[in-house]
């Protein structure tokens, strides 16, 4: 979360408990809630806030909210400049690693990834639609690569040296 952020979540926190003492302008007050939320998300804190607020009638601690606050079982790592890794807890399903090729391409499967929810079965239908695009222009390359190199052979053959497969090999 930025600071930004918890500047926001400060004001929810102390308009959600105005008894409270806390004095949300205060540098100190803001550089120590960065640095224990900096990890989650802005919805997720807020979140932990009123989850906790309806159950109790006093203002949580930061203890309590970090108690309160829903962790998914997945994380996504960010590998700079276009790789996305989604990670489930569950080991035996595994690791989903994508490879954008560029930011357009990785703001739209970030759309597809909170659309599902961050779903086991819907991120593993999304990682082998993302393969099969991806090697599907690797063995295009592949192929055209491969026309290139048979059509130069052939234009060579035209010219004086006859090259045969065959016998293009001496003893």
């Amino acid at each position: 979360m930025e600071k930004t952020e918890i500047k926001k979540i400060l004001k929810f926190y102390k308009n959600l408990n105005p008894a409270t003492q806390l004095n949300i302008n205060d540098r100190e007050v803001i550089e120590v809630w960065c640095d224990v939320f900096k990890d989650y998300s802005y919805d997720q804190v807020k979140k932990a806030i009123v989850t906790f607020s309806k159950i109790k009638p006093f203002a949580p601690s930061i203890g309590e909210i970090i108690s309160n606050i829903e962790v998914p079982d997945y994380t996504i790592e960010k590998i700079p400049p276009h790789t996305v890794i989604v990670c489930y807890e569950d080991e035996s399903f595994g690791n989903f690693p994508f490879r954008f090729l560029n930011s357009k391409e990785a703001k739209e499967y970030s759309q597809k990834f909170q659309e599902c929810n961050y779903d086991k079965e819907s991120i593993k239908i999304l990682h082998e639609e993302h393969v099969r695009k991806r090697n599907s222009s690797v063995l295009t390359y592949r192929g055209e690569a491969k026309e290139r190199l048979e059509t130069k052979l052939q234009n060579q053959n035209k010219g004086n040296r006859r090259y045969d497969k065959q016998s293009g090999f001496s003893w």
